[in-house]
């Protein structure tokens, strides 16, 4: 008891190893370290490092190589790579601060390996068109019309909504229409799809134009249900006010839906958009 009231020793082990020299330059040495990192770090804590947002494009050969033979791992992996962009390591880029050349060749380079996924289409539409700056978008309208050249019947999808970016982002109805037509004419696709270069049409001023494409529509009522032959009149009627000129084609069309329901027939199903785009379908939920 009475050693935990007894003054320590002035000559504790410690006490005598901090008067040995080579403690007392080792003990120097440390703290001279210790103030060159503090003064390295307050120099430098205000400096980030230069991280660029989009990656350059490599060649396609050079991607070839890369990809060991595995081309759909490296598709995916580098698709991956390019949503996730400028949002890397704590940051968050807004879309106008992006490269949208390098974006286009890099659709363009990753649709070589994959040229079916839906993946990049949706990435450029959905996401990468709401850019702040409009210009921009004209690069989205460019690789959408690439991606669907030669199968629009098939991608129809994307000549929608690359014509739609082109109408309402870019304020150009001739880049519009040039998408648009793709699917003039075309069957097989949801009616609005069809009629959609007439509503171009339309909002140029244009109205002999949209009435031939909705006039050459009225023709299959054995496609579109009833109330679809009713906007189209209401179209014709109230956009285009020409309802007189195409009046016979929508009363043979009226007869003919008339005596398909006498006869209990069902209306046809209207077309949702694929399952795999990333839209609303009916019944879904």
């Amino acid at each position: 008891m009475l050693r935990m009231f007894t003054k320590p020793s002035q000559h504790t082990p410690l006490r005598k190893a901090l008067r040995e020299p080579a403690m007392q330059i080792a003990v120097a040495v440390f703290a001279i370290m210790l103030a060159g990192q503090v003064a390295f770090w307050n120099h430098s804590r205000a400096i980030k490092p230069e991280m660029g947002i989009v990656p350059d494009v490599p060649g396609e050969r050079a991607v070839r190589a890369l990809s060991f033979g595995d081309e759909e791992a490296f598709f995916r992996f580098y698709a991956l790579n390019i949503q996730n962009s400028g949002d890397t390591f704590g940051r968050f880029t807004a879309l106008y601060k992006y490269d949208y050349n390098k974006l286009y060749h890099w659709f363009t380079l990753l649709g070589k390996f994959n040229h079916q996924s839906n993946y990049l289409p949706a990435m450029a539409s959905y996401y990468f068109s709401q850019t702040q700056n409009p210009n921009d978008v004209k690069y989205i309208v460019d690789y959408l019309d690439d991606y669907t050249d030669g199968r629009a019947k098939e991608k129809w999808w994307w000549v929608t909504q690359g014509a739609y970016l082109a109408t309402h982002r870019l304020k150009d109805t001739n880049r519009a229409l040039e998408l648009a037509n793709k699917v003039k004419g075309m069957r097989g696709i949801p009616l609005w799809a069809q009629q959609l270069p007439a509503f171009i049409h339309e909002r140029r001023g244009e109205f002999g134009e949209a009435l031939a494409i909705i006039e050459e529509v009225v023709k299959h009522p054995e496609e579109y249900g009833q109330g679809e032959l009713n906007f189209m009149r209401y179209f014709v009627d109230e956009r285009l006010n020409r309802l007189d000129e195409v009046q016979k084609d929508f009363e043979a069309a009226q007869k003919e839906k008339d005596e398909m329901k006498a006869k209990g027939l069902a209306e046809p199903t209207p077309i949702g958009p694929p399952t795999d785009v990333g839209a609303p379908t009916l019944g879904r939920r």
